[in-house]
């Protein structure tokens, strides 16, 4: 009888420790996964992160051709003012036998010349605008960069303490203490 009565009790005490390890290893089960969703987050924000660098690069990029493009447009308009002079001082020096034909020459060169500055003048203006507000988005965009980089390598971090702790988990559950 004692022995029945002390199996009995060895018994639920070893049904208890079961219990007791099946709760334990639920748990680490539970937080294995709640880990891994973590992580799989964490890996799809640092994605976003860098295709935000990527498309602030391309912006950068984009706005680097539109400001060669309106140089060019101001060297043309520069070389068009130059002909016009040149234009003009060649008229000047020339003797023309018919005085009207030259005075209008002269208007219509003076006209092409006021043209040719006020194209300059506006294009350099639209430039300097352009300018300023590239560097304002520029700006905007690399504050923007340097938070997302700091995000970035705080994720990172998170990513491997939370790597790190399902390498724990795996070693300290399979074993039962008790």
């Amino acid at each position: 009888g004692e022995e029945i009565d002390s199996l009995q009790k060895i018994h639920v005490f070893n049904m208890q420790k079961l219990k007791n390890s099946e709760l334990r290893l639920a748990k680490a089960e539970q937080k294995i996964r709640e880990l891994a969703l973590n992580i799989k987050r964490k890996e799809e924000l640092i994605k976003e992160l860098v295709r935000t660098g990527k498309d602030a690069q391309s912006v950068s990029r984009q706005y680097s051709l539109k400001i060669s493009i309106l140089e060019q447009e101001i060297e043309q308009a520069k070389r068009e003012l130059a002909e016009t002079q040149k234009q003009l001082q060649e008229l000047d020096s020339k003797e023309l036998r018919d005085i009207p034909e030259k005075v209008m020459l002269q208007k219509e060169c003076q006209k092409k010349m006021e043209a040719a500055k006020l194209k300059v003048q506006r294009e350099a203006r639209e430039l300097e605008q352009k300018v300023a507000q590239m560097k304002h988005q520029q700006s905007q965009m690399q504050k923007r960069l340097c938070e997302e980089s700091e995000k970035k390598k705080q994720l990172e971090a998170e990513l491997q303490q939370d790597q790190q702790q399902i390498k724990v988990g795996f070693f300290l559950f399979p074993y039962d203490k008790d």
